[in-house]
């Protein structure tokens, strides 16, 4: 009995497990940010398993054998690194975050987490519609905030138009440069006429900038240039900006090509009518028992469908019989059909130019250089891809970045040098390295392979980085209209620009990041 007076309680431990696996541990994510179920200890790097609602016993035990010392060092560490949970991923989060990267992702219905059969054949727990949408808006928050964070006080806006339904809808990328190298994430894909009184001229297009920007802490006074189409309605807002408009270097190309081929468009209507009617049902199925090729169609917005065409045509041209009556009278003739083979060797040079330009990572000198040897071998291309052409609205201004670009900053006169003022950096830095294309074939990169590049001086910034296209918005659009299929017509321009954002940007969260918005 007296020993049992005596006793005395169990002292209590100074950290719980909890806390001590969420100050020696953190999530191991994988290549898309999710959850591996591993945990690596910060001090030592030892990963340790750990499945959800399993304590932490496996977690702690590392610690206590191999960190004796823990409680002393954790104390000695500031009440918030103690206290905070961050570096851990719930379970909770956990889940949330493979519901909305399975949803954003795979260009599903927010209802299909709702499906029966969904939670049927799957682990994760059960996500209502409305958790969807409000993990959705967090997130979206917490992105641009951290873009916001990441943007230096300059930058360039890569920006373009498209219509869909009733609405017009304006996207705009970033352009700016981090530690690691260029950066183009995508800031809005807005409606332009958002408000009553919005119009689609360049005000518009201006009021709608000025509406997103300062969800990222940014103002119009940052952006040092623009990026887009060489459209009257861009020129327009280059102006009211008083900023030079790099325009988009495929829309030049387009409609060199677009007058080159003019003088060519009776032959070219033969061969499309030809094409119209190999994919008739009856023609479609001849046509099956020999190739499984199908006939093509041509584009009047992109030349590059013609050449689809012609190449296609050369091919099935030995497939296709000259007994057969309801193709005779469109069959071309042997004169025309050697005209036609002309024509597609002229285009193989001017496809590999507009194949390269769809490239990541050309600058305006790559481009320059291009379009230099496409006008060698065209002449009548002067129109539209000559550096000084009527359709370029920063004459100076690019030829500026091309002599900066080509290492020639000596021969800069007096006008380009005050175009470029605003680019000078502030404080100089390291020299430049030497750049390869990544293609390994073409005339493109043969062309490229000819010179010897040199990276920007340091006196400047962002030029290396200025795209000649504004390609990547075209290929945010493709995206929308998948995501856009017939039973999601209904879908609301906002609820569009979160998951695209998403999409786009889905380098820039994790699970950690659904974790800091619970």
């Amino acid at each position: 009995m007296d020993d049992n007076l005596l006793a005395t309680p169990a002292t209590r431990p100074t950290f719980s497990p909890r806390q001590i696996a969420a100050f020696y541990f953190k999530p191991c994510l994988g290549e898309e940010g999710e959850a591996t179920g591993y945990y690596a200890c910060k001090t030592c790097a030892k990963r340790r398993k750990h499945a959800p609602k399993s304590g932490y016993s496996n977690l702690v035990s590392h610690v206590r054998a191999a960190h004796p010392n823990y409680e002393s060092d954790m104390r000695d560490a500031s009440a918030a690194a103690t206290g905070t949970l961050l570096p851990w991923v719930t379970q909770k989060a956990s889940n949330r975050y493979a519901w909305l990267r399975w949803v954003v992702t795979g260009n599903l219905p927010l209802s299909f987490c709702e499906s029966k059969e969904t939670r049927q054949y799957t682990k994760l727990n059960p996500m209502s519609v409305e958790t969807l949408t409000a993990t959705m808006e967090a997130v979206t928050k917490a992105v641009e905030k951290k873009l916001g964070a990441s943007m230096p006080e300059h930058f360039g806006l890569i920006l373009n138009g498209w219509t869909h339904k009733t609405e017009h809808y304006m996207a705009v990328y970033g352009c700016f440069e981090t530690a690691s190298g260029p950066q183009y994430p995508l800031l809005s894909l807005a409606p332009v006429m958002d408000e009553p009184d919005d119009h689609l001229s360049a005000d518009g297009h201006l009021t709608a900038i000025k509406r997103f920007l300062p969800f990222f802490g940014k103002s119009i006074s940052g952006c040092l240039f623009l990026v887009g189409d060489n459209c009257t309605v861009n020129k327009r807002l280059a102006n009211l900006l008083g900023l030079p408009l790099i325009g988009c270097a495929s829309h030049r190309l387009n409609l060199a090509v677009r007058d080159y081929l003019e003088p060519h468009d009776i032959i070219l209507e033969k061969v499309q009518q030809l094409m119209r009617k190999l994919r008739t049902l009856k023609q479609a199925a001849k046509l099956r028992a020999k190739t499984p090729l199908v006939a093509v169609l041509r584009q009047d917005t992109r030349w590059s469908s013609t050449f689809a065409m012609l190449k296609r045509y050369c091919k099935l041209s030995e497939c296709i019989s000259a007994d057969d009556e309801e193709l005779a009278d469109l069959l071309p003739s042997r004169g025309d059909h050697r005209k036609l083979d002309a024509l597609l060797a002229s285009l193989q040079d001017v496809a590999s130019v507009s194949k390269h330009l769809q490239s990541d990572g050309l600058t305006l000198l790559d481009a320059r250089v291009l379009f230099d040897e496409l006008i060698k071998s065209h002449p009548s291309f002067t129109k539209y891809l000559a550096a000084d052409a009527d359709i370029v609205h920063s004459t100076v201004f690019e030829q500026a970045v091309v002599k900066v670009l080509d290492d020639q900053a000596s021969l800069l006169t007096d006008g380009e040098v005050s175009a470029l003022d605003p680019f000078k950096r502030t404080q100089a830095a390291g020299g430049g390295t030497e750049r390869a294309p990544a293609d390994k074939e073409g005339f493109a990169v043969r062309t490229l392979k000819r010179r010897k590049t040199a990276d920007a001086p340091a006196t400047y910034v962002l030029l290396e980085a200025i795209p000649p296209t504004s390609n990547i918005v075209e290929r945010l659009f493709s995206v929308a209209r998948a995501v856009l299929r017939h039973e999601r017509h209904r879908i609301s321009p906002m609820m569009l620009e979160m998951i695209l954002f998403l999409k786009i940007n889905s380098s820039r969260w994790d699970v950690a990041t659904v974790e800091q918005c619970l």
